[in-house]
């Protein structure tokens, strides 16, 4: 995993501090650094024109212009460079690297070119406050129409500090990245706009230039598979998954066949403790249940090594929903369990919270909205929540801190012991019914089988994005496609 960080001024306030790095050497090593990244990735690439290519760097007033105008002098040998800057310079850096420029000849433009191959976005960066002036959009939406590869200068112009566009951002192929990640990267807006991202160097070890933080981005080498490597076994050395049946079926069929296929030793799709759950004798009549579920009509919390709860649950307190009977039971409360989909909007929920010590919670941003405001943190709508993804879950956190949260969206976040785990690998692809009932299976599964809640959340998060193999804009994926892709997890080693 790698470390990711609000901000990075921080860090170059250190740099500057501690190792002599002040800001005009971090500005060219930056701008050095780019230019070896540009070089490595287009010189050879079949999709520009032959001959030299047309490398077009749009600059502000700010220091990110200063970045691009220190780019342009660095490229000039090996790219046909055009320098534009659309406005005067204000910082003292990008009027250095203009005059330094202009010293070796090179003329500075002050409109957009129509044609080029690759177009480097030095326009506003990490600065913008509110929404973007007339003028500035103007310029946003002009470069969007360029057709080339478009690059961003540490973010793309218009996304702001949080990841979000104001309210448009150029649409970039590529972002590089100044010396580290930074949680704007990683807001669901900003995954339409930052293409593949690069992180440059400044010419400091990354190892040295970045501090402690309590935010990761995880990589597929931090999935830990439930691989079986003792032979001595039996079935309930992988432990015993239970998932609680609920108004809708096939919910439930989903999340089992998922826990079933990552590892559980056992499965049983269980009923509740009271009169007018769902039952599990009716749900056994339903045609085409795997042969490999057990059933129990009565739910007892010692037969299972970990419980899912919510997996179609129904949204009725009035029912006496078997799921939340179950998860009424102060030894239930003890478990590992996964509480998934419908739960979230029972009131009584928060009173269950505090007592759970080894919980994984699974909303999507709606589902969280409703625990928000049953938790007393507010009334807060979705597109609010989408907007401060990274705040919302750390106050959640805060105050539960024995619960590990996995808010799904574009890009999820993990909750657990003080951290935040990004994981980005997934796509649009999962946005089909039934794949968060086949995200819960996982993680019962891998707590069943003696995971961590943090680890269960990290590995099955990773597991559930890349067991489809299909492509980022597929619409083929289902859910139980994904189910089938989990055997395959193990290819990727």
């Amino acid at each position: 995993m790698e470390k990711v960080f609000y901000s990075l001024r921080v860090l170059d306030r250190r740099a500057e501090k501690e190792f002599k790095a002040g800001n005009g050497i971090l500005m060219e090593n930056a701008a050095r650094g780019s230019a070896e990244k540009l070089k490595s990735l287009f010189l050879q690439n079949e999709r520009l024109n032959k001959g030299k290519k047309i490398l077009q760097i749009v600059c502000g007033s700010g220091d990110n212009g200063g970045d691009g105008l220190a780019l342009a002098r660095m490229c000039a040998d090996f790219f046909n460079v055009i320098a534009v800057c659309i406005k005067e310079p204000k910082s003292e850096l990008c009027r250095l690297q203009k005059e330094r420029l202009e010293a070796l000849g090179i003329s500075i433009k002050k409109t957009i070119e129509t044609k080029c191959d690759i177009l480097f976005d030095a326009f506003l960066g990490t600065g913008l406050k509110g929404v973007l002036n007339n003028e500035d959009k103007k310029i946003i939406e002009r470069l969007n129409k360029l057709n080339c590869i478009k690059i961003a200068c540490d973010i793309p112009s218009g996304l702001n500090a949080e990841g979000i566009a104001s309210p448009v951002a150029v649409n970039c192929d590529y972002t590089f990245s100044m010396g580290a990640l930074k949680t704007a990267f990683f807001s669901d807006f900003a995954k339409d706009v930052t293409g593949k991202i690069e992180v440059i160097d400044l010419g400091i070890p990354r190892s040295k230039y970045e501090t402690e933080t309590e935010v990761f981005l995880l990589n597929k080498s931090d999935m830990i598979l439930p691989v079986r490597k003792r032979q001595n076994t039996h079935k309930r050395s992988f432990g015993h998954a239970a998932v609680i049946l609920g108004e809708k079926p096939g919910a439930c069929i989903l999340a089992a066949s998922a826990a079933l296929k990552f590892g559980a030793g056992l499965l049983t799709v269980s009923g509740g403790f009271k009169d007018g759950c769902p039952s599990v004798s009716s749900f056994k009549k339903l045609q085409g249940l795997p042969a490999d579920f057990m059933y129990s009509e009565n739910f007892n919390c010692k037969e299972f090594s970990a419980v899912a709860i919510g997996c179609g649950l129904g949204k009725s307190e009035n029912k006496n929903t078997c799921g939340f009977s179950v998860l009424l039971d102060k030894k239930t409360q003890k478990m590992p369990l996964v509480l998934d989909a419908d739960i979230f909007y029972y009131e009584k929920l928060k009173d269950v919270l505090p007592n759970l010590k080894k919980a994984v919670l699974t909303p999507h941003p709606k589902e969280f909205s409703f625990l928000l405001k049953i938790c007393g943190f507010g009334n807060y709508s979705v597109n609010e929540i989408q907007q401060n993804r990274f705040k919302f879950l750390n106050e959640f956190c805060k105050r539960y801190p024995d619960l590990t949260v996995l808010l799904k969206g574009a890009n999820v976040l993990i909750g657990s012991n003080g951290k935040i785990f990004i994981n980005s690998l997934g796509s649009s692809s999962l946005s089909k019914a039934g794949t968060g009932d086949v995200l819960a299976g996982i993680i019962t599964a891998l707590l069943a089988q003696g995971y961590s809640p943090e680890e269960a959340a990290i590995s099955g998060s990773l597991a559930h994005t890349l067991a489809g193999g299909y492509s980022k804009s597929s619409y083929g994926l289902t859910a139980s496609g994904l189910i089938a892709g989990l055997e395959k997890l193990e290819s990727f080693f």
